[in-house]
């Protein structure tokens, strides 16, 4: 009798509910991975930055050794002679450390301290406008490459055409620290900072580290600011220089409602918590320090060490408090120079 021999069919391929359970497990792996890509990215980035500004608190210290002071806040342009008409611009702290951060071509080309802000707007708008990663915050991508001075008055300054034309600033998010109030231009004959700014930075400054008296490892020279926080648009800060308010130099803390025109733009001040809810353009919440990295902000000390310091850091006063304008406070003591409270850790 022969035998007949049947043949097995091989399974070659996965059912449909195989299918879906290797899809529904590398959806799971997936979405519980990109949470911790995500945090390795933005260590990253936070790294990035904070090189960023090591790098710019050693600019500061090159630029001190050759000078013996700290680059200016703004360089007041009426003393060079002549007159500065209504929101026309003055070369501030970033520029002049452009030889101290690899950009000494730019510094020449514009001809920093030896011309005029706006004619060299004028003259060299693409110089002007460029934007540069040392001044940028990696985390901060949404921010464009120069400001829009049309929508942010500002955030630009007049160039000296026939026509005149508003033009925008590169962006940057570094700012210096000024006062504990609302910023000021001009330096405080005392400790009470409604009288003018108790920080490094202010019109025509020349601090030296000499003048830091509660110690370079306990004041704060540049910190943070965002583009957008909160869904609000902040504008950052302004890179090379200020714009004038009404031909006297960058109002800021006195009588005016534009807090987005002039001196606030590259300047910062602890009337606010880091990361104040609510800041956006052309309000006194933009002269807050903030970020995009979680919790805080990262600062420069005038020793060159950058620390990050959080947004919850000890704060009397400001709009939130007393009204007293002496430091009372460990966010305060950082930004003022000669309180004689150092802080000491923190």
């Amino acid at each position: 009798m022969a035998h007949v021999q049947i043949s097995k069919r091989t399974r070659t391929g996965f059912t449909l509910i195989e299918l879906l359970v290797v899809i529904a497990i590398i959806a799971i792996l997936v979405a519980l991975l990109l949470p911790a890509v995500q945090q390795a990215r933005e260590a990253a980035r936070r790294s990035s930055c904070k090189n960023n500004l090591k790098q710019l608190g050693l600019a500061m210290h090159n630029y001190h050794d050759v000078y013996n002071t700290l680059p200016p806040g703004y360089v007041d342009a009426r003393g060079s002679g002549g007159t500065i008409l209504d929101n026309q611009g003055h070369w501030t702290w970033s520029a002049m450390i452009l030889p101290y951060v690899e950009l000494g071509s730019l510094y020449d080309v514009l001809n920093v301290g030896d011309s005029r802000a706006s004619d060299r707007m004028t003259v060299n708008q693409k110089e002007m406008q460029q934007s540069h990663s040392s001044f940028v915050c990696p985390s901060d991508s949404g921010a464009p490459k120069f400001q829009n001075s049309s929508s942010h008055a500002g955030y630009g300054i007049m160039d000296t055409a026939s026509t005149p034309t508003e033009r925008g600033l590169p962006v940057t998010n570094y700012i210096v620290s000024n006062n504990i109030a609302n910023v000021r231009i001009y330096e405080s004959p005392n400790l009470t900072a409604t009288n003018g700014c108790l920080g490094p930075f202010y019109r025509d400054s020349s601090v030296g580290f000499n003048d830091i008296s509660d110690g370079l490892s306990n004041t704060f020279l540049l910190g943070e600011r965002a583009y957008k926080l909160g869904g609000n648009t902040v504008c950052a800060g302004s890179l090379l220089a200020v714009r004038d308010q009404n031909g006297g130099g960058p109002s800021a803390g006195d009588n005016t409602a534009a807090w987005g025109q002039g001196w606030s733009t590259v300047a910062g001040s602890s009337v606010w918590p880091i990361n104040v809810n609510g800041a956006t353009y052309n309000n006194d919440k933009s002269q807050a320090f903030s970020s995009h990295h979680d919790g805080g902000a990262q600062f420069v000390l005038a020793d060159g060490s950058v620390r990050f310091v959080s947004e919850n850091i000890d704060l009397v006063n400001g709009n939130n408090g007393s009204g007293n304008w002496t430091p009372q406070s460990t966010y305060e003591r950082l930004i003022a120079i000669a309180d004689n409270d150092p802080v000491g850790e923190f």
